[in-house]
């Protein structure tokens, strides 16, 4: 698939594409709401004190019949769910998420979660458990400006908010956009007049492998993963002297550039000096 789109998310393609009146989805829509604004009360944590004895975290407990009397959550029946009333409610007292979160829910949360309850308030297992399936493509006014699947819901989506579908973009752009999106570095002269010489059917792709195959590419990877992981050359504080740290910062970058596969690079990182007869390799993994 052409990386001229690496910035648009399938799922928000998705989201537009299918439209508002379509099921809404528990993991793409409704556990990010329920996980930041309800969780922290009610959520799987039962030693964090759940209030009202309430777990919204799966449908056994947000169904169940609270000490009121009431269900928080009653599938398709938005009067007797309680959560309706609450996230509508005006009185500081009753409105939910409570006003001291400081997070209150939007117009358009609130209208995901009544259309989710409404729709039988479906929970499906975290997305990481579930097996992939495929979603049926979007019809097209213009069935011949589609290169791919995924361009079908770019299209769908352009044709819902009333803009027409992209011309091509033009070769240099192309190449610098994908410069850009796999190294993070624009491409040299050199590399232009290369690629727009080449006339083969697959010179876009041949490009796309030697900056896979690039060095650069691991370096531009790992700027997330080292940020995350708070990496520095120096403690920085007091007198901020240098800290060896680098060999591990190399080791990632060359797991990165090997497609290391996600489990090893994980283990190696968090257990890698107690692997049986771990290598020097996995000792520098561990820090």
């Amino acid at each position: 698939m052409p990386f001229r789109r690496l910035l648009l998310p399938l799922p928000l393609l998705l989201a537009g594409a299918l439209g508002a009146a379509d099921p809404v989805d528990f993991n793409r829509e409704v556990r990010p709401i329920l996980s930041d604004r309800c969780f922290g009360c009610h959520g799987p944590d039962a030693n964090k004190g759940r209030k009202a004895g309430l777990r919204l975290d799966e449908l056994e407990g947000a169904t169940k019949v609270l000490k009121s009397g009431e269900r928080a959550i009653v599938p398709g029946d938005l009067t007797k769910s309680a959560i309706i009333a609450r996230i509508n409610a005006k009185a500081e007292d009753e409105i939910m998420p409570p006003p001291e979160l400081h997070r209150p829910l939007t117009a358009s949360e609130k209208d995901v979660l009544t259309r989710w309850i409404k729709q039988g308030a479906k929970y499906d297992r975290h997305w990481a458990f579930v097996t992939p399936q495929a979603y049926p493509l979007p019809k097209v006014a213009d069935a011949a400006w589609p290169k791919d699947p995924l361009d079908y819901f770019v299209a769908a989506k352009a044709a819902q908010v009333g803009l027409p579908p992209s011309a091509p973009a033009d070769r240099v752009t192309l190449l610098r956009r994908v410069s850009l999106a796999l190294t993070g570095l624009p491409p040299t002269t050199a590399e232009v007049d290369a690629f727009l010489a080449d006339q083969s059917p697959n010179a876009y792709e041949k490009r796309v492998d030697a900056l896979l195959a690039s060095p650069r590419y691991g370096e531009h990877l790992a700027v997330s993963w080292l940020d995350l992981s708070r990496y520095a050359d120096t403690w920085g504080y007091t007198g901020d002297n240098a800290m060896f740290a680098w060999p591990w910062r190399d080791w990632v970058l060359q797991a990165l550039n090997d497609n290391k596969p996600y489990d090893q690079f994980l283990t190696e990182q968090l257990a890698g000096d107690l692997l049986p007869n771990p290598t020097q390799d996995q000792r520098v993994a561990t820090a």
